[in-house]
């Protein structure tokens, strides 16, 4: 590692994607060993376990990185935003399988692993094992969702076959690669609680083995992933431009237009509910849900408050573009949606939304509890009368008192389980209040002439960028100072705590570059795409530390 980092210094000073990895890699050596050395003196401690596999997989993930950018890239056939789209989901398909991987490590560090007697589901309980079967069960969940994503990737990088072959070809191994690694994975409790046989093996010796094999293909799986990521930022790379680009530009249009009638129609419908937000606002409900049952919540209750909250997400959506149709046909960020290319009639839209609200309050009402259901349809009425209608065309601080509504999931998710509204839920909703603003912020940097065009009142068309900079930075601090405010209460414990001062360190590390590199947008970007992956994780790590450690 030290000798690949002087290689870098000496022939790849100039190349960054080159030379960043190139030193990364020995210092998370340096850490590996010093966490290996803990490991021992202090006789396996699963924490200790788990930031030991973190820091391997780290460094696995700098030398593909390494390897795949040492080399020229060939030039991309396609338009770059359809490349950075996929750069994204393969970043967040990647970092979710470390994620899950990491989970695996601390189901088998706290003894969990043959906590469950069957699998899938995890069946009856050992006596006196409820806590890690909650941690094993915990795991499953993980494992299942992971795999709808990496199901997902697998679809989008197929269909872009033609332009990136062999992006397409890692996708269907890694695919793959993770069914095969989730089978192993059903074995092991199988063998642990004897309804699995192996021959004349002993089940303890297969099973230790297959934990073996488990980890193994699923680090397979984790390299793939990164492999995918940094092939498509590679491509990236060598965009087209010019004369391409717009060819590109106009067979993009074409193939939309020969679109069937009936697709477009569903496809508008859809649109009109914003499922990339919807699923982050699920995300924290969820989330809530399960940090307020400290554990799993029943399925039904889980299935019909995401269901309801689903559909309230989505009819203050819809009824959000019926009110913004007029600035959504000028601003091009938002020119394709389905009122503005006509997919979609403005009253259709309107019907639509608000039979969607009705919806959502019947089933929360009927099948989870009348305050859940009173909280959903006041954040309906809160985004659509308050942000939507008044605040969003008036003031600058529009975000920030906006804001309220898309932290109100949380406390439709913990009235859900408790019934009522305490004060770590309260909390919960300022997390997400005080994380909206560098988040929008940091995306109005991108688009602020959209704004400016459809005379929309965006802090830096009315402040300029180096206001909205600083504003993006101090608002940083205070979610940094904010998460930490659930430790000191004793709501969460040390994991937590760990997690928070990294995730907010790092945020506000790119806040703090943001403002200091006044001329590029590049941190701005980069800022954006991190606080969507910044919320997620951050509510993880409260699941996580609840289901552990209470």
């Amino acid at each position: 590692m030290v000798a690949l980092a002087i290689c870098a210094l000496l022939w790849a000073r100039k190349e960054r994607q080159v030379l960043i990895p190139a030193l990364i890699a020995p210092a998370l050596l340096v850490v590996q060993i010093v966490l290996g050395g803990l490991t021992v003196l202090w006789k396996l401690p699963p924490e200790i376990i788990t930031a030991h596999l973190a820091t391997a997989l780290a460094i696995f993930a700098t030398v593909i990185t390494i390897a795949v950018m040492a080399g020229q890239p060939s030039p991309s056939q396609e338009h770059p935003a359809q490349t950075r789209r996929f750069l994204r989901l393969a970043l967040t398909t990647a970092l979710l399988v470390y994620g899950l991987m990491l989970s695996g490590s601390y189901v088998v560090g706290s003894g969990a692993t043959f906590a469950c007697t069957s699998w899938p589901l995890c069946g009856q309980t050992l006596p006196g094992m409820a806590r890690l079967g909650d941690i094993n069960t915990l795991h499953r969940l993980i494992a299942t969702i992971v795999g709808l994503v990496v199901a997902w990737t697998l679809y989008t990088a197929w269909r872009r076959r033609q332009v990136a072959p062999g992006q397409a070809r890692v996708a269907v191994a890694a695919a793959l690669l993770f069914v095969l690694q989730s089978l192993i994975g059903g074995t092991i409790p199988l063998l642990g609680s004897g309804s699995l046989h192996f021959g004349s093996i002993s089940n303890q010796d297969a099973a230790t083995f297959m934990r073996g094999l488990h980890l193994a293909v699923a680090s397979a799986v984790w390299g793939l992933l990164v492999l995918l990521a940094v092939l498509a930022a590679r491509q990236l790379r060598a965009a087209p431009q010019g004369a391409e680009l717009e060819r590109l530009e106009a067979a993009e249009a074409a193939a939309r237009e020969s679109v069937s009638p009936l697709r477009q129609t569903l496809s508008g419908y859809i649109d009109l509910m914003k499922p990339h937000v919807t699923v982050l606002l699920l995300g924290t409900t969820a989330a809530a849900m399960a940090i307020a049952y400290q554990g799993l919540p029943p399925l039904g209750l889980t299935v019909a408050t995401l269901l309801g909250g689903a559909l309230a997400a989505g009819s203050a959506n819809a009824i959000n573009c019926y009110y913004d149709r007029d600035i959504d046909s000028i601003m091009s960020r938002t020119s394709r949606r389905s009122l503005p290319a006509g997919r979609v009639q403005p009253r259709q839209a309107l019907i639509f939304g608000l039979a969607l609200g009705v919806a959502s309050f019947l089933i929360l009402a009927l099948f989870v509890n009348l305050l859940s259901a009173v909280l959903a349809c006041g954040a309906i009425l809160f985004y659509v009368g308050v942000y939507t209608m008044w605040l969003k065309r008036t003031t600058a601080q529009n975000i920030v008192i906006g804001g309220a509504a898309g932290a109100v999931p949380v406390l439709v998710g913990w009235a859900a389980v408790t019934g009522t509204i305490s004060l770590p839920a309260i909390w919960l909703f300022a997390i997400i209040f005080y994380w909206t603003p560098p988040h929008f912020w940091a995306l109005s940097l991108l688009i602020e002439k959209d704004y400016e065009k459809a005379h929309v009142p965006m802090l830096p068309v009315l402040f300029g960028e180096q206001e909205t900079r600083k504003q993006i930075f101090l608002y940083s601090l205070l979610l940094l100072a904010v998460t930490l405010v659930l430790f000191a209460m004793r709501a969460m414990s040390y994991l937590y705590l760990a997690a928070a001062l990294v995730l907010g360190g790092i945020l506000v590390y790119m806040a703090l570059r943001l403002l200091w590199e006044r001329h590029s947008r590049r941190w701005a970007r980069t800022l954006f795409w991190y606080s969507n992956c910044y919320l997620a994780m951050i509510f993880a790590a409260m699941v996580l530390d609840r289901v552990i450690f209470h």
